[in-house]
This record gives C-alpha cells, structure tokens and sequence, in this order.
C-alpha cells in the first residue's frame, strides 16, 4: 500500500483545452524524474512506466552519477530503491540547498517500515517494491503536480459513435472516467450525449456529459473536439475500462525479474 501526500481527485474538473496536451503534460519543457535503482531490469521497468505516464526520466546506478545529474539540473522528484541508496541520496540531498526541496520517494518491500520518514517529512512517499503502476501514477501525481489526477489517462485511438445523431469520431484521450472525443461538430459545454463505445472487441454504451470544447481556432496544434466525463457507465464496463489502461500502459514493458525482451522490433536486451 503506497503512502500517499493527500491529494484531490480533479479528474472530472473541466480543464478547458487540454485535450491531448493533458495527456503527456508532465513531459512538457525540461523536466525531469530521476530515476535510481542499483538493479538495470529495475530502473528499466519503472522509467519505461514513467515515461508511458508523459514524464521525462533519466535513470543512474549510483549515487555519483545521481548527483552529476541534479547538478545539470535538479529534477522535479527522485525515485530510488530504499536501503543504503535511499539513505545516500536523503543525505545528499540535505547537504545541498539546491536539492532541499526536491521531493523523494522510496521503493521497499517493507514501505511501512519508512512511515516514520514520511510523517516527519524526510520524504515525500513510500511506495511498495515491485511497483504497482497505478499507485506509481497516484503517488507521482500528488508529488509533482499542482493539480495531481487520481486516474490514469492514455493516448487512444478507439471509435466511438454520439448515438442521438450517429456522429462518429476518434477517443483520443481515454481514462475510466471520461474521455476526449475527437470532432470538428462539438456540442456546447453541459450536454448529456449517449456514446458507444468501441474498445477491443466490446461495444461500451455510455453516458457522457460535455465538459469543454476546443477546435482549429485556438491554435494551430489544438485537437478539435469535447471533453467529456461518464454521467452513467455499469461498473462493469468501468472496471473493463480500468483494466484496459492498465494493459496499454505496461504493454511490452517486463515486470522485475522477466529481463528485457525485444521492444518494438528493437535491439535484444
């Protein structure tokens, strides 16, 4: 069980325009998590995790390589396996003002055993070794972001269908409580709009209530289309929903312990 920052859930708060910037905004400028773990399968797993949630990461072995890094530029949080190296980068990071307020959060296989760490403030969150990647994604948000989400979104391309006029489009940016439907004829803001669906080999039928709107004429780069949040799923299609970000996001990425297997045609690891 991770040990969590508290943290509200805005997942259905309108954040007029995002569209599919919201998805990858913690990859946005030069920002960066640091990764540091003396195992390579682990640093592996949790900076390919990190980088499917829209962040940057840059992963070290060592405590010397970590700091070289921090002195390029200080990241915007630390993961590390606790220990010995948990210890090391805490003292570090006590020893330069610079790094004070970096937040750092531990890997353990015992995270209860650090409460103590967190409630006094020594670090920002313990989380439960091997990592669980939506309480990864919980944890990094309340950490790091000034509006932390509790659900994970992904970047799709499912078809979906408005069932009042049969207009179909894109789901571009989908979690398990609303999506991003992609349109050039978005309907005003407060309308509740039947929509099916489409997601592997299962047809979703859903209610959704437009949050926002956006199109062409707020920028060159903006994704045309309506925000939407579920006003009435089954909780059945919702855990489904859940269950098949969950699969996007580790698709292809070993767990601890499997190695690394060719990725994308890649190179043999």
């Amino acid at each position: 069980m991770a040990i969590l920052v508290a943290t509200e859930d805005v997942e259905t708060k309108d954040r007029k325009g995002e569209g599919m910037d919201g998805v990858n905004a913690g990859g946005k400028g030069k920002r960066y998590i640091l990764v540091m773990d003396g195992n390579v399968d682990d640093r592996f797993h949790m900076s390919m995790l990190l980088q499917r949630f829209g962040y940057n990461t840059c992963t070290v072995g060592t405590i010397d390589e970590a700091v070289e890094f921090m002195h390029v530029a200080p990241p915007v949080a630390i993961v590390a396996e606790g220990g010995i190296t948990g210890n090391s980068v805490l003292s570090r990071l006590k020893k330069n003002s610079s790094f004070t307020d970096v937040p750092l959060l531990l890997l353990s296989s015992s995270p209860a055993g650090l409460q103590g760490r967190v409630n006094a403030g020594e670090i920002a969150a313990a989380l439960k070794k091997p990592v669980d990647a939506e309480e990864l994604y919980q944890v990094i948000q309340a950490v790091v972001e000034k509006t932390p989400r509790k659900h994970i979104r992904i970047a799709t391309s499912l078809r979906a269908r408005l069932e009042d006029n049969g207009t179909e489009g894109l789901v571009t940016v989908l979690s398990e409580l609303g999506l991003f439907f992609r349109t050039l004829d978005p309907r005003p803001a407060n309308t509740r709009l039947p929509l099916t669906l489409l997601v592997k080999d299962k047809s979703l039928q859903v209610e959704a209530l437009v949050l926002y709107c956006t199109s062409f004429d707020q920028g060159p780069f903006k994704e045309p289309g309506m925000g939407m949040k579920f006003v009435k799923i089954s909780p059945g299609d919702q855990s489904f929903l859940k269950n098949f970000i969950l699969e996007q996001v580790e698709q292809g990425i070993p767990r601890t312990g499997e190695g690394r297997q060719q990725i994308g045609g890649g190179q043999q690891w």
